[in-house]
């Protein structure tokens, strides 16, 4: 990495497009990232709402957050679909997952991010699969904060075996 410069540091996500789980699955996931990001927030870590200001978005069909963009500690946002969708090029190419991402560039709400992530894995077992540019200990701060919120230590919940 060039010294001032951060490079992609990204997590990524795929779901299959045929079952993008129960209501109860998105529901439970919804309300653990509420906790986990109030208890982020209770440490000192500023979450914001989807451009970086005001309040993360909670709503039957998605939530998304971002760090806090007074302070530049904002990146990419974090958005969970209840029903995720291919674009249509995806569909004409017979894609059978979708594909979502969030570029944190190691900004503070990277931890919530993470701590997010290991909760849907949790959650919906095998119809998401998690990837990271971060090996797991680099994920060391979003462990800790899901130790924090959920008093038990996490599982790993990356694809260990496949490439970005």
């Amino acid at each position: 990495m060039i010294e001032g410069t951060v490079m992609g540091y990204t997590h990524y996500w795929y779901r299959p497009v045929n079952n993008a789980g129960s209501v109860h699955q998105y529901t439970e996931l919804r309300m653990d990232a509420a906790r986990i990001i109030s208890t982020a927030m209770d440490g000192g870590i500023e979450v914001r709402g989807p451009f970086g200001v005001g309040q993360p978005q909670f709503s039957e069909e998605r939530f998304a957050f971002n760090g806090d963009k007074e302070n530049d500690f904002w990146h990419e946002t974090f958005s969970w679909m209840r029903y995720p969708t291919l674009h249509d090029y995806e569909v004409a190419e017979g894609k059978t997952e979708t594909f979502d991402f969030c570029k944190t560039a190691y900004k503070p709400y990277d931890a919530v991010v993470c701590a997010v992530l290991i909760r849907a894995k949790e959650i919906y077992g095998d119809l998401v699969r998690v990837k990271s540019d971060g090996n797991w200990d680099e994920w060391a701060s979003g462990r800790k904060l899901y130790e924090l919120t959920f008093g038990r230590e996490p599982s790993n919940p990356m694809c260990e075996s496949e490439s970005v």
